[in-house]
């Protein structure tokens, strides 16, 4: 079976032509039979990609080359199944959507804890909020032990959430999210807001995953591609799959009612009236068979 090798990173550095840049990975990738999806801006680089272990091992060199820079991050992880059934490279106005796209790191390093520090953080005894920067349907997945669900559908909506969490300015606050990014706005988020006693996880889950496995996160860690999410050792999940109603994690294993077809759902699509089945097609010809009968009975 093949052994598909990816690397998720990002990288705020001023890009003069995101234009040129977009042009040059997307040519690199083709070329290199590498998929994923790419967000290229103003403000630098975010992505996730798969592809042979040569082809990754060149993207990473090239991209360093690109960008003028010998010291980007890279996380790695394995996986048997194809991640990624196609390669997206996409200028955007932010590579995370935080809703200020002139919100940006002056540095690259802004009270960041790596994975030993952090660990040592949760394990001192001190008193801190844990905060979760990550959307419900990440939270519902795994979450650190202790740490706060802001309930947010979107990025864009945690400055809302701190605004009205009224989180004491003088708290010390742990803040973490997938990979390391979203952090790297929300910490100035806070810190517009007069936190200063505030601080990251660096690298993210996935990062502190490869250090501390089955520690003090709990669950399992949502992605964004085919493998839905990773366990405590990275490799892909055997329990969730993407709910195909609605796109969310579901572990929630049925035969389809239309076609027979084993599939995962969520819980709450397998609540609606056409939830058991494994498609959005399935579910239209189940809910107008359903119909038909419905028609078809005598009025009572």
């Amino acid at each position: 079976m093949a052994t598909f090798h990816l690397t998720a990173f990002y990288r705020f550095t001023p890009i003069s032509d995101p234009a040129d840049l977009r042009n040059s990975i997307e040519s690199f990738c083709r070329e290199h039979l590498i998929y994923g999806l790419i967000l290229v801006a103003a403000e630098g680089v975010n992505g996730t990609i798969s592809g042979s272990v040569e082809a990754i091992a060149a993207f990473k060199h090239t991209l360093g080359e690109l960008l003028k820079l010998s010291d980007l991050e890279f996380k790695d992880s394995v996986a048997e199944r194809r991640p990624f059934r196609r390669l997206k490279v996409k200028i955007k106005e932010e590579i995370v959507d935080s809703g200020n796209p002139d919100l940006k790191p002056a540095s690259l390093i802004n009270h960041h804890l790596p994975p030993t520090e952090w660990n040592a953080v949760l394990e001192s005894g001190e008193d801190f909020i844990l905060l979760d920067t990550r959307n419900t349907y990440e939270t519902a997945v795994g979450m650190f032990e202790g740490a706060v669900d802001p309930k947010i559908e979107k990025f864009n909506q945690f400055v809302t959430y701190v605004d009205q969490a009224q989180i004491p300015k003088d708290k010390k606050v742990l803040m973490y999210c997938t990979g390391g990014i979203r952090c790297e706005k929300a910490i100035l988020q806070m810190q517009e807001r007069g936190y200063e006693n505030v601080f990251q996880l660096q690298g993210g889950i996935l990062k502190y995953l490869e250090e501390f496995p089955n520690k003090h996160f709990k669950g399992e860690c949502f992605v964004f591609d085919h493998r839905v999410s990773v366990d405590q050792s990275l490799s892909p999940s055997s329990r969730y799959g993407l709910c195909p109603h609605c796109g969310d994690p579901g572990e929630t294993r049925i035969e389809c009612k239309e076609c027979g077809a084993p599939t995962i759902v969520c819980e709450s699509c397998l609540a609606e009236p056409n939830g058991h089945t494994c498609s959005k097609n399935c579910a239209y010809h189940h809910n107008n068979k359903n119909q038909v009968r419905s028609a078809s009975l005598p009025n009572s």
